[in-house]
């Protein structure tokens, strides 16, 4: 699927903005499913809220779990760079190396549903969209490896949470 323009898709271009997270969501739980394995479960969601008083970890905070508040932000200088090297690798279950391989079949899915996603992903947030990724605090349990993406547009935060529990 390496080279194909997912932007260009009518399903892409012409979804409506308020759609568009629904799709994302869409998208991220089919690549949760594909990615789930025994003792392997994704938790990949996009979620967003209202930037009030230009608070950012105010935004952030009320976006996470109850029991989690942020502890660090790193600026990052691309979103979708950082989107494309967690997903799907950072995630791949480990018992099946040859239905993972990089020109597998499962594979390929994977990377074009991450392909998908972030077509979706350019019609929220332009590429040079104020973003951080996000470290959690958290007195209970959250996840055993994340990623977790914070993007600013001008009254909007997004907290896109990659996760896995092994």
């Amino acid at each position: 699927m390496t080279g194909f323009d997912w932007s260009a898709l009518s399903a892409a271009r012409g979804a409506r903005p308020d759609a568009v997270p629904e799709m994302i969501n869409h998208a991220l739980r089919v690549l949760e499913d594909l990615l789930e394995e025994v003792d392997h479960a994704c938790t990949f969601t996009l979620t967003g809220g209202p930037l009030v008083d230009d608070d950012v970890v105010a935004a952030i905070d009320a976006l996470l779990p109850e029991s989690c508040r942020t502890a660090r932000l790193e600026p990052v200088t691309s979103w979708s760079t950082l989107v494309r090297e967690a997903l799907p690798g950072l995630f791949v279950p480990t018992r099946q190396p040859d239905a993972w391989a990089p020109e597998s079949a499962a594979r390929r899915l994977a990377d074009g549903l991450t392909d998908w996603v972030l077509a979706l992903m350019g019609r929220l947030w332009p590429e040079r969209a104020e973003a951080w990724t996000l470290t959690v605090d958290t007195g209970d349990w959250y996840e055993a490896a994340y990623v977790d993406l914070v993007v600013r547009v001008p009254d909007r935060v997004w907290l896109l949470h990659l996760g896995v529990s092994d």
